[in-house]
């Protein structure tokens, strides 16, 4: 409002001087007046167009910048104007006199300290310090706020101190920016009421005393209780009808070669997304890729505990020689509330829920980026071919004594066939009974001439 008045007051000094100053002749004017060149040395503006990434050790914005900030550093300066939102994180934010922040700022930092002009303020950190103007709202969380300019609307603050910069004494009254004032209400949080001085809040205030201490409330924990059994039946579910390899397939034994291998994963995977994350946001082609690197991430976090329980329910399942689905799903939930139940221990629930979330990555950082080995396959087929050559070692002095058996029965039939077939043979058992009816027949006759002996004589 200064800035204004004093250059409308010079604008009309020089309207008047310019009507009663004296005229001057052309000839003079000719002579007198000639073209003033240009200085060379005078800098352009060159105005920074679309948004920019930077994250350096500190960063100092001069020139315009038509489009949003992504800012991370150690210490930050706006001295120029900002066309869109300013996004920082670092430890101390400057805003100068000639910073305008035509949107929104959002810091993080350990001190903030605003001279220009800001149309919002969202921010959290230790000290918040605005001596410039801010067009609407306030929004912050942080220890001490300090309010030494004028604040267009209202103020959300959760903080332990609130200062506002006195009035001047002066005899007429004195301008709204020369001390702190808002022109909307004030709401704030703290753990005791703060004395706010009359005359600098135009609006309403509201306190809300925050609690130390928290009373038992059964809802919460039936309600945390309720969302992780939720999560872990859905994404049982889910793996059941997509494919089960995406949740761990824990019938096969865990070896501790691959136990090391997912715990290294679940803590790899979430840094390497985090860097790449940060890389690519210094690249402005594939900036846009980081909010799907993000997305990423929170997906794991969000379905690493549950992947956990579900593996550990698989495992146990297996070794009782459970198959079925809805028993499987009846341990689930037994297994879901048992763990629950854990995390609840002071210091070892916070653990317990760790080692899950970070088991529960590792899982299926596993299964999407690990495959088997060709020598682990050729492991479990060499361990397939010895157990069958033993059950074949097994099996061979059986084969062994039919196979004698069969050698000593096809011996017999062979000796059996050689006889049947060798002629000297055929012709032996042909002379024997040749031989015996000729002794019957000589037996014959003697006793017919014994007959007619006999007869002789008894005549």
């Amino acid at each position: 409002m200064l800035k204004k008045k004093i250059k409308i007051i010079s604008l009309i000094a020089l309207l008047l001087i310019s009507l009663f100053a004296p005229i001057v002749n052309a000839e003079n004017e000719t002579n007198e007046n000639q073209a003033v060149p240009i200085n060379e040395t005078q800098e352009t503006i060159t105005i920074e167009e679309g948004d920019k990434y930077l994250f350096q050790e500190s960063v100092t914005i001069d020139n315009p910048v038509d489009g949003n900030l992504f800012i991370m550093a150690n210490t930050v300066t706006i001295n120029s104007q900002v066309g869109g939102d300013a996004f920082i994180v670092a430890n101390t934010i400057n805003i100068e006199e000639n910073g305008y922040v035509l949107s929104n700022l959002f810091a993080c930092a350990n001190t903030i300290h605003v001279k220009g002009v800001a149309y919002n303020i969202y921010s959290v950190g230790d000290t918040l310090t605005i001596d410039g103007f801010v067009y609407r709202d306030v929004k912050s969380i942080c220890n001490t706020l300090n309010i030494n300019s004028m604040i267009g609307r209202d103020v959300f603050t959760n903080c332990s101190s609130i200062n506002f910069k006195e009035k001047p004494n002066t005899e007429g009254t004195p301008s709204i920016t020369s001390y702190g004032s808002i022109q909307g209400d004030l709401n704030y949080s703290s753990d005791k009421e703060i004395s706010i001085p009359d005359g600098h809040v135009s609006g309403e205030t509201h306190f809300s005393q925050l609690q130390n201490h928290t009373t038992f409330d059964i809802s919460n924990y039936i309600y945390s209780l309720g969302a992780i059994l939720v999560s872990a039946i859905i994404i049982w579910l889910i793996g059941l009808w997509i494919s089960p390899k995406l949740l761990h397939n824990a019938s096969h034994p865990i070896t501790v070669r691959k136990a090391l291998q997912i715990i290294g994963l679940g803590i790899i995977v979430p840094i390497v997304i985090t860097l790449l994350s940060f890389i690519i946001l210094l690249i402005p082609i594939t900036s846009h890729l980081m909010i799907l690197l993000l997305c990423i991430l929170a997906i794991l976090f969000f379905i690493s505990t549950s992947v956990a329980i579900i593996n550990i329910n698989t495992m146990i399942c297996n070794k009782l020689k459970i198959t079925q689905n809805v028993y499987k799903l009846g341990f689930l939930i037994v297994t879901t509330v048992v763990f629950w139940l854990l995390t609840l221990i002071p210091y070892v629930g916070m653990v317990i829920s760790f080692i899950a979330m970070v088991w529960g990555i590792g899982i299926v950082s596993y299964n999407i980026l690990v495959k088997e080995n060709s020598n682990e396959k050729k492991s479990d087929s060499s361990k397939k071919i010895s157990n069958s050559e033993k059950k074949k070692e097994k099996v061979e002095p059986k084969t062994e004594t039919e196979n004698t058996s069969g050698t000593t029965t096809n011996i017999k039939e062979e000796i059996k066939s050689d006889k049947s077939t060798d002629p000297i043979e055929k012709d032996k058992p042909n002379d024997t009974t040749n031989s015996k009816e000729e002794n019957k027949s000589s037996e014959t006759e003697k006793n017919e001439n014994q007959n007619k002996e006999t007869d002789k004589n008894d005549d």
